[in-house]
């Protein structure tokens, strides 16, 4: 997808990510944070989007930021799930929003992109304690994201395609200055938000009765 979107810094362990909204109400640091839920026998994430609460030193996913660029924060999530599958490829995501508010916003987005998405990933929904095929018109509790084809990212404004056929000599990857050194922002063992995050995100997996038939016999990684 070609879209617009910020450009953003990543921790070296590839599960924090942090970019500025601007627009309207300032300049908002948000954070994205990949928070294993699982770890056998497949990895399960739970995707955290927030803003960044500097007096508290925790993630805020309740505050609505109304900063006119909910397309572009999307859009530049999307890209960062690209790039944390590039490294975690076998990594099974879940996302949620706080409220089915946003649930539905990104739910959103998902329909109005669906065909590029669908390019790049298996999406999923999750409803009725069970995951199914993703289809527009219906209103899901969570999505599950698994990547499906391997991307190099040689610049943060452009992705390229690489077919998984072709010869391993013919793949790079450049990441270079988007990584930054320094403690990560989210104390993953206190933040309320991912304490409660990955609680709701391990409740909904265990309720899930098809989760591991639903994905057996797929061609995914």
């Amino acid at each position: 997808m070609n879209l617009d979107r910020y450009t953003y810094d990543r921790k070296r362990t590839y599960k924090e990510y942090s970019f500025f909204s601007t627009g309207p109400k300032g300049r908002i640091l948000k954070i994205v944070r990949f928070d294993l839920v699982y770890a056998y026998p497949v990895s399960y994430y739970n995707l955290i989007l927030g803003d960044w609460d500097n007096e508290n030193k925790r993630i805020d996913d309740e505050v609505i930021t109304n900063n006119g660029d909910a397309e572009k924060v999307l859009a530049t999530v999307a890209n960062i799930v690209l790039d944390f599958t590039d490294i975690f490829r076998k990594a099974r995501i879940f996302a949620k929003g706080n409220i089915p508010v946003r649930t539905r916003l990104y739910q959103m987005y998902i329909n109005k992109f669906l065909t590029e998405i669908e390019t790049l990933f298996k999406v999923s929904g999750y409803l009725n304690k069970q995951i199914q095929d993703f289809e527009k018109n219906v209103n899901y509790e969570g999505f599950m994201i698994v990547r499906k084809e391997y991307a190099i990212l040689e610049e943060q404004t452009e992705t390229y395609m690489t077919s998984s056929s072709k010869k391993i000599k013919e793949k790079k990857r450049i990441y270079n200055d988007r990584t930054i050194d320094g403690p990560e922002l989210v104390d993953i063992e206190n933040d309320p938000v991912v304490l409660k995050k990955r609680e709701d995100a391990r409740r909904m997996l265990d309720e899930c009765v098809n989760l591991e038939e639903y994905f057996k016999g797929s061609d995914l990684p």
